[in-house]
């Protein structure tokens, strides 16, 4: 009697883990390609298995971390963000110019540069939602307008440099750790929060996953589309805030290239670009995945330009990873 119950009692449990182990492929799969790229440049790469390293690795990171948080918030709620590299140039080139030129303070600098970015990201937004114009068309529009802004102010010129302190930003600690590391941890610890504690992430992935629906149960479609441009716009402007720090100085051409990493960490960390599904903790493997791979073609001297073309092709079999894992997700009631 005790072992006929049994069996159910297993098959149930089984079946309870399958169902998770399927909810959790992406991210499963992403950690064994990043622990996998770890051993192969730990072999094939000079020091790059070392604490100093990764140190760098970490730092260096941090702000495409910081602006995948936003980025996977926007993804998520089936739109996409192809202007935060020029809007990284152009707040670092904002906040430079106010205090250089007219001598503000770097903190009230970097607020106006912040708020411009609110207005960006509302801008998007808006004409998203009253106008239905695609996200896609807007900020790949912002892409080269936002960029030619900065250049356009600053005459084409680096400009600093910035005051002493404001190194701190970039050089300083927080009880031992980087500044860059202690904010790229605050930014996802807040935005994992968000998403997997509050109703405003909860209606994120409702509206990625059906708007109409969404909107039938109450759900503020709209306003839930504005604030996803608004957040990763100002966490893009943070970076570009913490760039000039690093740099001492700004320049519109900080931030090239920099869309192209976040939107491949948060692809290849499993976020749908059909919207509705994605975990930050895959956007955090992502981000690894990607910087792990840059920093191990520099140590092993493989040609930059190889990495672009890896870049590339990891962009392509993620997303092409991503619709089947949701095709066959779909197919197994999981999504």
């Amino acid at each position: 009697m005790n072992s006929t119950l049994a069996r159910p009692r297993e098959a149930l449990r089984s079946a309870r883990l399958s169902t998770i182990l399927a909810s959790w492929r992406a991210e499963i799969g992403v950690g064994i390609a990043l622990v996998a790229l770890i051993v192969y440049f730990s072999v094939t790469a000079p020091n790059f298995l070392s604490l100093a390293n990764f140190s760098t690795l970490l730092t260096q990171t941090s702000v495409v971390a910081i602006i995948a948080v936003g980025m996977t918030m926007v993804i998520i709620a089936g739109e996409i963000d192809l202007s935060v590299g020029a809007t990284v140039g152009l707040a670092g080139t904002v906040m430079s110019l106010l205090v250089i030129k007219l001598g503000w303070s770097p903190i009230t600098a970097s607020a106006l540069a912040v708020g411009i970015a609110v207005l960006i990201g509302a801008f998007i937004g808006s004409l998203r939602v009253i106008w239905a114009i695609p996200s896609f068309i807007t900020t790949l529009g912002l892409l080269s307008a936002l960029r030619g802004i900065a250049f356009y102010i600053s005459d084409g010129l680096t400009i600093g440099p910035m005051p002493p302190a404001f190194d701190s930003l970039w050089y300083g600690t927080v009880l031992g750790i980087p500044m860059p590391v202690a904010l790229m941890a605050i930014t996802i610890a807040i935005g994992w929060l968000v998403l997997t504690q509050l109703r405003f992430g909860r209606h994120i992935y409702a509206v990625g996953g059906n708007p109409v629906t969404a909107a039938r149960y109450g759900v503020p479609v709209r306003a839930i589309r504005i604030a996803v441009f608004v957040i990763v716009q100002v966490l893009a402007a943070i970076g570009g805030i913490m760039l000039v720090s690093r740099l001492n100085s700004g320049s519109a051409t900080v931030g090239e290239h920099v869309e192209l990493d976040v939107i491949a960490a948060v692809i290849v960390g499993g976020t749908s670009l059909s919207g509705g599904y994605g975990r930050l903790i895959g956007t955090v493997l992502g981000v690894m995945f990607v910087a792990v791979l840059r920093n191990g073609m520099v140590l092993a001297g493989i040609d930059p330009i190889v990495f672009l073309i890896a870049q590339g092709l990891v962009i392509i079999l993620a997303v092409w990873w991503s619709m089947l894992r949701r095709q066959r997700s779909r197919a197994d009631g999981v999504i």
